[in-house]
C-alpha cells in the first residue's frame, strides 16, 4: 500500500507545495547554528537538474560550492555568506557543472523567515533550471552580433573598394616618377662622376656627392619598392572585398591563399609577433574551390593565433604541403598562445561561441571557417593545451574539372 507522503500537511499545505514544484525544480534547505552551516538539505528535483542525490551533499559538504562553475564560484559564495548573516540577497543566476561534466545555468533565490528576528538557525533556496532560456539568449545575441558583423562587413567591402581607387591613382605617380628618376639618375651619374674627378667633391642637397652617389639609389628603389607594396596590398583588400558568389568552380593555389593573407593581416602579425614563419610546400597543386573562401579561412586562423599569444616573442608558424597518398592539400598553423580550456575546447566550432565576447569576438570566426572547409570537402582538426597554444590542422581533398581529368 503506497504511503502519502504530504498526508501530515494541510489542505493549504498541500497547495503550497504543489505551487512551489511548478514554480522551481526543487528546494534545498540550509541549516544553521551558532552562525555556522551545520547540513544542508535538497530535494528530489536536485537529481534531475545536478545529477546528485541529497545524500551526495550530507558526504561531501563542499559539493554545493565546488559544483559551481568557477567563473560563479566566489559570488555564489559571498551570496551564501551574506545570507548566513541573515542578509537579503537578491535572486543569482549562475552556472554549474552538471555531475556528467555538461554546464547548466540556474536561478538561485534565498528565501529567509520573515517571522524570525535575530539569528537565523535555517534558510531556503529555490533553484530553477534556466538552461534553455540562457541558450535561446545567447542564440539570440549571438545571431544579433551575426547580422551587425555581416553589416559592418558589406560596410567595409564598400569602403575597402573606393579608397582602393583613391589610393591607386597617386600611388601609380610614386612608381612611375621612382622609376624615371632613378632612370635618371643612372644616367647623369657618369657625368657627376667626371665632375668629381676633375673638381673634387661637392655638396648635393646637403650632402657630399661621395656619400650621395652610394646612396641616392637604394633610397629611390627603396621609394619604389614601398610603393609596389602599397599596391600589392590595396590589389589584396580590393579582390578580398569583392562580393563572393560562393561557387567552388574556379582552381585554388594555397600558398598564394596564404600569401594574400599575410599580406590583409600583415600589420596584426607585426603587432602581435616577431616570430611569423611559413613554410610553404613546393609544386603544390591547385584544387577545385573557392579561394576567396580559403583565403578567409586562413585570415581568421592567423587573426586568432595572433589574438592568443602574450608577448612578441611568442611564435606562430604556418605550414602547406601535398600527400599524393592522400591526394589532398594539408594546411597547419601552430602558435604559442594561451591555449583553449578543455571545456571550450568541446564547443569553439560551434556557431555563435566565442571566449572573447567582452572584446568584441562574436563568435563566427570558426565556425564560418569549419562550413567553408567543409563545403570544400575538407577537414579541420583542432588541438591546444592551455599556456602552451594551439595547433589547427586542414585537408582540403583534391578536386579537378572534367578537362584535367
Amino acid at each position: 500500500m503506497e504511503v502519502n507522503k504530504d498526508s501530515h500537511l494541510t489542505l493549504e499545505g498541500r497547495k503550497y507545495k504543489r505551487l512551489l514544484h511548478y514554480l522551481t525544480d526543487y528546494i534545498y534547505t540550509v541549516n544553521i547554528k551558532d552562525g555556522k552551516v551545520v547540513d544542508t538539505e535538497h530535494g528530489i528535483g536536485c537529481f534531475a537538474v545536478t545529477g546528485y542525490k541529497s545524500g551526495d551533499y550530507k558526504k561531501d559538504p563542499t559539493l554545493w560550492y565546488s559544483m559551481v562553475h568557477k567563473k560563479d564560484r566566489d559570488t555564489v559564495i559571498q551570496r551564501a555568506e551574506a545570507a548566513l548573516n541573515g542578509e537579503r540577497v537578491e535572486p543569482l543566476e549562475h552556472r554549474i557543472i552538471h555531475r556528467n561534466g555538461s554546464v547548466r545555468w540556474v536561478r538561485n533565490t534565498i528565501v529567509h523567515d520573515l517571522n524570525i528576528n535575530g539569528p537565523i538557525d535555517f534558510y531556503d533556496g529555490l533553484i530553477t533550471d534556466i538552461t534553455d532560456r540562457k541558450v535561446a539568449e545567447d542564440r539570440a545575441e549571438s545571431r544579433q552580433q551575426q547580422l551587425i558583423h555581416a553589416d559592418k562587413m558589406i560596410s567595409l567591402g564598400i569602403l575597402v573598394s573606393g579608397v582602393a581607387h583613391e589610393i591607386n591613382n597617386p600611388n601609380n605617380f610614386i612608381m612611375l616618377n621612382s622609376q624615371y628618376i632613378i632612370k635618371l639618375w643612372e644616367e647623369i651619374q657618369p657625368i657627376l662622376n667626371e665632375y668629381y674627378e676633375e673638381k673634387g667633391d661637392f655638396v648635393v642637397s646637403g650632402m657630399m656627392y661621395s656619400d650621395a652617389r652610394n646612396k641616392v639609389v637604394p633610397l629611390l628603389k627603396g621609394i619604389l619598392n614601398g610603393s609596389k607594396r602599397i599596391q600589392k596590398i590595396v590589389g589584396s583588400l580590393s579582390e578580398f572585398s569583392h562580393k563572393d558568389k560562393g561557387e567552388l568552380d574556379s582552381e585554388v593555389n594555397i600558398n598564394r591563399a596564404v600569401k594574400n593573407a599575410a599580406i590583409i593581416v600583415g600589420n596584426l602579425i607585426k603587432n602581435s609577433t616577431d616570430k611569423f614563419n611559413v613554410e610553404y610546400g613546393e609544386s603544390l597543386p591547385a584544387f577545385l574551390g573557392n579561394e576567396q573562401q580559403i583565403e578567409q579561412v586562413i585570415i581568421n586562423l592567423i587573426a586568432n593565433a595572433c589574438q592568443s599569444l602574450n608577448g612578441k616573442d611568442k611564435a606562430i608558424n604556418i605550414f602547406t604541403s601535398y600527400r599524393d597518398d592522400k591526394k589532398s592539400i594539408y594546411f597547419r598553423i601552430e602558435d604559442e598562445g594561451r591555449g583553449i580550456e578543455d571545456e571550450d575546447l568541446q564547443r569553439i566550432m560551434d556557431p555563435f561561441f566565442t571566449t572573447k565576447r567582452d572584446s568584441g569576438g562574436t563568435g563566427l570566426g570558426l565556425s564560418i571557417s569549419y562550413n567553408i572547409i567543409k563545403k570544400h570537402g575538407g577537414k579541420i582538426k583542432l588541438k591546444s593545451r592551455m599556456g602552451k597554444g594551439t595547433r589547427i590542422s586542414i585537408r582540403i581533398p583534391i578536386r579537378v574539372t572534367e578537362e584535367n581529368n
